[in-house]
């Protein structure tokens, strides 16, 4: 006979302690950062943002251009961002680059260790351009970690199995069954692991979860469907937790095929507001905006 798996109750299931049955890691596309650009011009359109919005489209043309160059160091990827963005970087932030370039060689490696944990000055004289220290950073790590092979990630892990990078945010697609399936996108290697479909990833509590999204002032929502319990669903949510309080986007694919998690993050930054005012901490970061500390 050959050994067989315990059929788990329902609620481990859905919590994410079942086995995978999923590929246990997706890679991202080769041009990843070409596409995370053309759909933040694609939002930027009518936006409340969208001058942020094309100039983050703007930083990830140039991140692919940085993923299909031969590997750089930080300091060289740093250059090459600056030199081809100069004419769109505002005053403030092109100041703030010249001082973080002027840095030496091992201050600004521990500035980029401590950048990819989510780690940084968030106010003074560098911080204006820490999104393109992270910006080159993670379009290193994407080229990197994509010659590596995939490794076996367990049914629930709060950090990349591939480079132990903080989430960016989770995204639903169609799994293999033809249900949802629940990855999560690391804010530095892209790379994306399959996580339980209703859990908060820092603390694991899959019961006392809310989600919020935005919504017209004038909105009416429907009545309850229970043949159709997402109908009023947004492809664009915030998981809160109600135990440990950490929150985390959520980008459906299945309600809206055009999304991707890094544009659609920084086109729902209300979200993270919103969230915020409620008493609730992102869990992990989006590396091209990093909130700086509140003037005292």
């Amino acid at each position: 006979m050959t050994p067989t798996q315990p059929i788990l109750p329902a609620e481990q299931i859905r919590a994410g302690d079942a086995p995978l049955m999923s590929p246990a890691v997706l890679r991202p596309s080769t041009d990843i950062f070409a596409r995370r650009a053309a759909r933040l011009l694609q939002l930027a359109d009518g936006h409340a943002m969208a001058d942020f919005l094309r100039l983050c489209a703007a930083i990830c043309q140039q991140q692919q251009a940085l993923h299909d160059a031969s590997r750089l160091d930080p300091r060289a990827a740093l250059e090459k961002l600056a030199q081809a963005l100069a004419p769109q970087l505002p005053a403030p932030v092109q100041a703030s680059l010249d001082a973080l370039l002027a840095l030496d060689a091992a201050a600004l490696s521990r500035l980029a260790e401590h950048l990819i944990n989510g780690d940084y000055p968030a106010d003074g004289p560098l911080f204006a351009a820490l999104p393109l220290l992270g910006a080159a950073l993670q379009a290193q790590a994407t080229r990197s970690i994509r010659q590596r092979p995939l490794p076996e990630p367990q049914s629930q892990e709060a950090r990349c199995p591939c480079c132990g990078g903080l989430p960016l945010a989770s995204q639903l697609l169609r799994g293999d069954s033809g249900h949802a399936q629940r990855y999560v996108v690391c804010s530095m290697c892209s790379h994306a692991w399959p996580v339980g479909r209703v859990r908060c990833l820092s603390c694991g509590n899959s019961r006392d979860l809310s989600y919020y999204s935005l919504a017209a002032q004038d909105h009416v929502p429907a009545a309850p469907d229970h043949q159709q319990p997402h109908q009023e669903r947004s492809a664009r949510e915030v998981e809160a937790c109600g135990e440990c309080h950490g929150a985390l986007k959520q980008i459906s694919l299945l309600l809206d095929a055009g999304a991707e998690a890094g544009a659609d993050d920084l086109a729902s930054l209300a979200l993270d507001l919103l969230a915020g005012e409620a008493g609730f901490a992102r869990i992990g970061f989006n590396p091209l905006f990093l909130p700086g500390r509140e003037p005292a």
